[in-house]
Order: structure tokens, then C-alpha cells, then sequence
């Protein structure tokens, strides 16, 4: 069989690709910070070991250029490997001149046969010891963007089994949903059963007595009879079945929930990432941005170890690159300027990844430079339109520092290929939003300044607070809320006409969160607000909400291309019931709640909610559901009727409701069992119920009772002013 050395060749240039993409990254690196702090007898070897490998691997494939580069830049650091060279500031900007080319040359760049020639004649000359003066070409010659680490399975089909092991978890809580579902279906046929013992007797005793009736009735009895008997066993049969679908439904439950855990697990295991992939290629970056500017950097990385979701790092890497390119051409001052300000030459930046806790991380990027001119950046927001001189007079140092957030504001007077568009710093506050996370600032005139990127490990799934609002669920990451708070009505004041509450001495404005979105509000009525403070951009906020349902971990799902951008929403997910959960975007809702020009909250601030409580009827009975909705209407409450103990269970679980008025022989479901499951259900076993039945006896009182009714009211006794006494001491 005949070698195929075309296809062989093919293959060996695939395999140098990637081994080249790897050296080159690790001599970048290497060489980035030699001018400035030294190289260590370590680092030599190092990159003598890297540029020795290379030379061989492109030897076996046959890239003569490369080759021949490489065995001239091997003499320079093998002479100074061996301590016969000192390795001065021109032989290291020499071996990065050396690095660009062959990074050319590795990329397809066109390679200029007598610049190549002159290199390496400059190399094998500096590697005897001779003086070599630099050419122009090479501060000038533009940098080759390193590529991030490769990994060996598709990234993109990663997502794809990331994205099926979101969707098993969702599964997961859906199957955790209907296991407890089956349970109350189980615990509902339990008072049937215990009633058809205590029931057992009388119908036998009906059965004896139906001799003395005349033989149509005695037949009629008989078919209703049987018919109760028949009923009886398929109670029995559905009790039954009920009991072995509930052990099933938790089999199967806890098997999801093994197999969903052991996948994400095994998952984000493959999908984490050391924080040294975020950095790779940035030290040779910030030193030719350096070289440009005339300056003189040292770049500290500390951290990289940290794990963290490579698509957070994959989000991260241009808001950082500008981080850093501000860092170097704002931020840091020429040699003499340092000088003459009794710093050192060389400016420092430094570069840390910090976990903050199991699901958070701060990326901390900090500099030792001038520091924010803050007259010059009110005075560009004054001359660009965005302030006017009175407001920005009245700004504090934290108030102006946050003006370079602001789209198209930049204090740089000249528009280079560096800064001066004023876009960046917006472009990187919304990228950092964008995948759940805040930034803050700090700076010190003539001191520096420092950048906290609080970002979340994990970009799949997060912990979000859960909330109830004009009937509508929503969820809000718990990264940006700080606390939630039950206060009464009254601590919420009008201040020129704008709702605030004062938290911990400090005077917070305060905005409905229907307001802000759009919604019609639906007041409580019990005197108290659930509040939820939130800090975003730095800035502290109160949204009312109308209830909180707690917080969850969540999977985050995308909205589609369709709807790349919708205001006020960073997502959406599904929890366990099946429910489709909008996820609300903090930096959004607060620039939504700084428009919002009307409130409902004003009028509610001055005191409780006098608003009338909200009744829920449950009747089988058209004309008796009508005479009762007349009545409590009439007394002024806001009445939602049902026809039947099931409609009602689904009404309840839909919306507010401050009582419960129920018959107790309903279709479906009846009363007492309506009763027993909203005492079995976590959010509704405090709701008040009356019941209002024509069955008398006292063994029905004692069921109703036993059933947890608050009242129990027979029909044919009962008069208006008893129902609307018992609601009113009720609630």
C-alpha cells in the first residue's frame, strides 16, 4: 500500500498548527514583561525550550522560514542561557520582533525575504555580543492577536450537551412537581376512605329497611345503592392506584434528579476553565500597546487558578482587553511624568480573580496611575449636553466617576485607534450586565484607579429571587438584591412627591415594580409592603412587589435571535410546575424606573390600603353562588366566583385571595376536600374558610371542622348578618 504523503503532509501541518498556537502563546507571554522586571535563569530556559521545540516541529513539516528564524533567535537566548550575554532592553524588544515575524509567518502573513534575512543576521550577530541598533519596523509592526486556548472536543458541541443537561434539570423539577402533586392526589382519597367506614353502617341499616318500602322505590333504592357501591370500589381502585403513582413518581424523581446533578456536574467539570485562559496573550498585548504609547507597564496577573464557565470568560475577554487599553493609554503616565510626581518609571496594573463565594467572582483590574479627572469629565458632560452646569456642580466624586459609563463621553482629545470614541466604557458596563454581573469603580487623583467586575461562575444557572406581581411571576437575580423587607406601609414617605424609604440612614427612592414594567397593580390590603433593595451600578433602589415567593436556583434560557434584546429582560426559565418565568434585568429596570414619571405609590404611602378584600365563592349552584355574590358585594368586597371545588383550587393558586366562602357537596371536589388541601398547600394554609352547607348534622360540623374550616354555616340557618359577621372577624 502506497503512503498517501500528500494527505500525510496535510495532517503533520494540522498537528503543527496547534502545537505552534501553543508555543507562540507561551513566548508572548514570556517575553512580555522581560523589559521591564528582568528574566530570571528560569525563564530563559523556559523560552530557550519553547523556541528549541518549535525549530524542530517546523522542520518537520518542512517551514524553512520559520525554521531558519528560529535557529538564529535559539543562538541569542542559548548565549544567554549560558550567562555569556546580559540580556539588555534592545536584545529583548530584538526577541520580540523575533516573535511577531514568525507569528506572521505561522498565520500566512506575506514575509518580506530581505527584513527576514536582516533579522536573522541581527540575531546571529546579537548572539555573539555585538551592539545592534533596532529599525523603525519594529515599534511599528502590528502585534498578532493570540488565540484563546483550543480544546480538543468542539466548544460548540459542548454547549449543545450543556444546553440537554439544562433541559434535563428542567425535566428534574418538573418531575419533583408532579411527585407532590401525586401526593396530594393520595391525601385527598384519604378522608373519602375514612368516611365510607363511618358511612358503612348506615347504608347497610338503609339496605334492611327498604323492605317496607313499595317495590319501585325498593328498586330505585337498589340501583342507587349499587351505584354507591360501585363508586365505593373505584374510590378503592383510584386510592389504590394513587398510592403505587405517588412511590413511582418519587422513584422516578430521584432518579432525574441523580442522573441531572451527575450530568451538570460531569458537564461544568469539561465547561470550567482556569481564569489563565481569560489572560493568555494579555501581557504581550498590554506591552505593545505600552511600546506605542511611549510608556513603561509591568503587568501582575494573580488568581488564574480559579475555575470559572469558559462562556463567562469567553464574555469577558473584550471588556478586559478595554480595561486594559484604558488602563495603559488614560490611565498610566509617561516615565518623565511619573518621575517628576516621585513614582517609578515603570506604571504597574494588576490583574486578580477573586471567588467571592460558591457561585460569584470578582475580576479586580487596577492601575497606579493619575487617577479620573473629575472636573474634566463634568466639563465633557456639560459641553456634550448630558449635564448642565448646575447639576454637575452638585455631583459627589462617587456621582461624577460613574459620568464614564456614559455612552459617548470621553475625555481623550485626540480619536485614535486606542480611545477617544467615548463607547467603550458604556459597551463594557453593558457586557458585563449582560451575563449577570455589576461593575463598580474606584479612584484616587494621582493615586489610580481600580475597576470590580462581581460576576457569576456559572452562566447556565444562577440563584434568583421569585416573585409575585399584578398575577404575573418573575424572576430577579439574587446578585443584585441585596435584601428583601416586609415593612409597614408607613415607612414608605412622600419626598417631593416621590415615594422613599429611609434604610439603614440612608434615603431610598422606592418604585413599584408594576410601575416600572407597565402593569395595573393589584394593592394588598394587610398594611404591609414587601420590598426588594436592589444595587445596581452602584446605585441602591427599592422595588415593591406584592409577593415573594423565595429564591431558587434557576437555568437560564435565551430569548432566540428574534429577540435578542428585549427591554427589561435578561432571560427566562421554567420552573418545576411548568411555569415560563420571565428574568428581569437589574440595570434595566432601574433605568426603566428612572423614567417612570406617574406612581401608584404615592397615594399609598400616605397609609395603609383601604382597598375592599378580595372573596372567592365556590358553588355548585347558580342561584345560590348568585345570592352569596350579591350579599358580600353588596358589604363592599371584591368577589371571584367558582363552580366547583377543583375551579376553585385552580383560582386560588392563580391569584390573592383573602377568604374562602365554600359549599361542601360540589362535583369534582367537595368542600371538605377543598378545605384539606389548602391546609396541606405551604402558600394558602393561612387563607380563612367558611363554609356554607345545607348539611347539618354534627358529624358534618366535626368533618368540616376536623377538614380545618374557620366557620361553618348551614344554609338553611343561616342569615346575612352571621356570613358578613364571621368574614369581618376573620379577616
Amino acid at each position: 500500500m502506497s503512503l498517501d504523503r500528500k494527505a500525510l503532509q496535510q495532517q503533520l501541518l494540522a498537528s503543527f498548527r496547534v502545537e505552534a498556537d501553543e508555543r507562540l502563546g507561551v513566548l508572548a507571554d514570556g517575553l512580555a514583561n522581560w523589559r521591564e522586571e528582568g528574566a530570571s535563569d528560569e525563564s530563559v530556559e523556559s523560552l530557550f525550550r519553547e523556541v528549541h521545540s518549535l525549530k524542530g516541529a517546523a522542520r518537520a513539516v518542512g517551514l524553512l522560514p520559520i525554521e531558519q528564524l528560529c535557529h538564529a533567535w535559539e543562538s541569542l537566548l542559548g548565549a544567554v542561557r549560558a550567562s555569556a550575554l546580559e540580556l539588555t532592553p534592545a536584545r529583548v524588544e530584538l526577541c520580540r520582533y523575533a516573535l511577531r515575524v514568525v507569528q506572521g509567518l505561522h498565520v500566512g502573513q506575506p514575509a518580506n525575504a530581505e527584513e527576514q534575512a536582516q533579522l536573522i543576521e541581527d540575531l546571529e550577530a546579537a548572539a555573539l555580543g555585538a551592539a545592534i541598533s533596532l529599525p523603525e519596523r519594529v515599534a511599528t509592526i502590528p502585534a498578532v492577536p493570540a488565540e484563546p486556548g483550543t480544546l480538543r472536543v468542539s466548544a460548540g458541541r459542548l454547549d449543545a450537551l450543556l444546553f440537554h443537561s439544562e433541559t434535563l434539570l428542567q425535566h428534574k423539577l418538573e418531575a419533583r412537581a408532579h411527585a407532590r402533586l401525586l401526593g396530594e392526589h393520595r391525601a385527598a382519597c384519604e378522608p373519602q376512605r375514612a368516611h365510607r367506614q363511618l358511612v358503612g353502617g348506615a347504608l347497610q341499616r338503609l339496605r334492611e329497611s327498604a323492605q317496607a318500602l313499595p317495590a319501585a322505590s325498593q328498586d330505585a333504592l337498589k340501583a342507587l345503592l349499587d351505584h354507591l357501591d360501585w363508586s365505593q370500589a373505584q374510590l378503592d381502585r383510584l386510592h389504590f392506584e394513587a398510592i403505587h403513582l405517588e412511590k413511582a413518581g418519587k422513584h422516578l424523581s430521584q432518579g432525574l434528579v441523580q442522573l441531572s446533578e451527575s450530568l451538570a456536574e460531569e458537564l461544568q467539570g469539561v465547561l470550567l476553565l482556569a481564569g489563565s485562559s481569560l489572560v493568555d496573550g494579555l501581557p504581550a498585548m498590554v506591552q505593545d500597546l505600552a511600546s506605542q504609547a511611549g510608556k513603561r507597564v509591568t503587568l501582575q496577573v494573580r488568581g488564574t487558578s480559579l475555575q470559572v464557565d469558559k462562556r463567562i470568560l469567553d464574555e469577558l475577554r473584550s471588556p478586559l482587553t478595554h480595561l486594559l487599553r484604558n488602563a495603559v493609554d488614560h490611565g498610566l503616565e509617561t516615565p518623565e511624568q511619573r518621575a517628576a510626581c516621585g513614582k517609578p518609571e515603570v506604571g504597574l496594573i494588576q490583574l486578580e480573580l477573586i471567588q467571592e463565594s460558591a457561585d460569584r467572582f470578582e475580576l479586580r483590574v487596577q492601575d497606579d496611575g493619575r487617577g479620573l479627572d473629575l472636573a474634566q469629565l463634568k466639563a465633557k458632560a456639560v459641553s456634550t449636553g448630558l449635564l448642565s452646569e448646575e447639576q454637575a456642580h452638585t455631583l459627589s466624586a462617587a456621582e461624577a466617576g460613574k459620568l464614564i459609563f456614559a455612552s459617548g463621553l470621553s475625555t481623550s482629545a485626540l480619536l485614535t485607534d486606542l480611545s477617544g470614541r467615548g463607547l467603550g466604557m458604556a459597551i463594557v458596563q453593558e457586557s458585563v450586565e449582560r451575563i449577570g454581573g455589576r461593575i463598580e469603580l474606584e479612584s484616587e487623583p494621582g493615586q489610580g484607579t481600580c475597576f470590580h467586575l462581581h460576576l457569576p461562575l456559572n452562566l447556565s444557572t444562577f440563584r434568583a429571587v421569585i416573585v409575585r406581581n399584578a398575577e404575573r411571576i418573575f424572576a430577579v437575580p439574587a446578585l443584585a438584591v441585596e435584601r428583601c423587607l416586609r415593612l409597614p406601609a408607613t415607612a414608605v414617605k412622600n419626598q417631593e412627591n416621590r415615594p422613599t424609604l429611609v434604610f439603614e440612614g440612608e434615603v431610598l427612592p422606592v418604585w413599584s415594580l408594576a410601575d416600572v414594567l407597565g402593569l395595573t397593580p393589584l394593592a394588598r390590603g394587610d398594611g404591609y409592603l414587601t420590598l426588594l433593595l436592589l444595587k445596581v451600578r452602584g446605585e441602591r433602589f427599592v422595588l415593591l412587589v406584592e409577593e415573594l415567593l423565595g429564591d431558587q436556583e434557576i437555568t437560564v434560557k435565551n430569548l432566540g435571535r428574534q429577540l435578542l434584546r428585549v427591554r427589561n429582560l435578561l432571560g427566562a426559565t421554567v420552573l418545576g410546575d411548568g411555569q415560563l418565568v420571565p428574568i428581569l434585568h437589574p440595570g434595566d429596570l432601574y433605568r426603566s424606573a428612572l423614567a417612570t414619571t406617574a406612581s401608584t405609590l404615592v397615594q399609598a404611602a400616605e397609609g395603609p390600603d383601604v382597598r375592599s378584600q378580595r372573596l372567592l365563592i365556590a358553588e355548585d349552584s347558580f342561584t345560590s353562588r348568585g345570592l352569596l355574590k350579591a350579599i358580600l358585594e353588596g358589604a363592599g368586597y371584591q368577589v371571584a366566583t367558582a363552580n366547583d371545588g377543583l375551579e376553585a383550587w385552580n383560582t386560588l393558586k392563580q391569584g390573592p385571595f383573602d377568604l374562602l366562602v365554600s359549599d361542601v357537596e360540589m362535583p369534582r371536589m367537595d368542600g371538605f376536600s377543598l378545605t384539606s388541601r389548602i391546609r396541606a398547600d405551604r402558600e394558602l394554609a393561612q387563607l380563612p374558610v367558611v363554609l356554607v352547607t345545607a348539611l347539618h348534622s354534627a358529624e358534618d360540623r366535626a368533618r368540616g371542622l376536623q377538614a380545618g374550616a374557620n366557620a361553618y354555616l348551614v344554609k338553611s340557618g343561616f342569615e346575612q348578618d352571621s356570613l358578613l359577621d364571621a368574614i369581618r372577624r376573620l379577616i
